[in-house]
């Protein structure tokens, strides 16, 4: 019930934007026709009005018109850092269940007693897809479903070391993070002490 909740609001906010483009769409459509009206208008009575008046309309209705499109980039700046604040807090529980599922896979092959049994992973794999479905971005989706293919080939095993740092990179982009200096291998460093064997030549800098 509280995933559907969820969905629901996703919804919601999203129908919240698309009315909101829809209407900067006719603002921007129709300006040119109300400008020109407008000027029509205002040409039909300047003969009769003093120039003082005339500029102090023109300001007045420039200002107006500015505030308007002010309000209304500022409420949609407001709503797009809302929504990437609520899709960071929703994706901080699979990408750290993602980041410890590694570590710990990583901990059994090197320690006997740090045993990952098979049920885990499945375990922990089916949990991190099931909430990555929801709330991963389609980078982080497209690269998983790649990495899950490729461990189906032994012959790729080191393509998928490699595409595993790629996922967790964009996890961290996700994050607010990015790379920010890193390069291939850097991540993988941290439990593969030969990495850099296997890396191309151009990124064993």
């Amino acid at each position: 019930m509280k995933k559907f909740k969820e969905i629901i609001n996703v919804i919601y906010s999203l129908l919240i934007v698309a009315i909101l483009f829809f209407l900067i769409y006719l603002l921007i459509k129709n300006i040119g026709i109300l400008l020109v009206k407008g000027a029509e208008k205002i040409s039909s009575i300047t003969s009769s009005m003093d120039s003082v008046v005339i500029v102090a309309i023109i300001t007045g209705g420039i200002s107006i018109v500015t505030v308007f499109i002010s309000s209304i980039v500022s409420k949609f700046i407001e709503y797009s850092q809302m929504t990437k604040r609520y899709l960071y807090e929703k994706r901080e529980e699979p990408y750290k269940d993602f980041i410890s599922m590694v570590y710990k896979l990583q901990k059994s092959t090197k320690n006997a007693q740090e045993e990952y049994t098979q049920e885990q992973m499945i375990h922990d794999i089916s949990a991190f897809s099931e909430l990555l479905t929801l709330w991963g971005s389609s980078r982080v989706i497209k690269k998983w479903i790649k990495f899950r293919e490729f461990s189906q080939d032994k012959t790729k095993a080191t393509q998928n070391l490699f595409l595993l740092e790629e996922i967790v990179f964009e996890i961290r982009k996700d994050m607010g993070q990015g790379k920010k200096g890193l390069k291939q291998g850097d991540l993988l460093s941290f439990f593969v002490n030969d990495i850099r064997k296997y890396l191309p030549n151009s990124n064993k800098q």
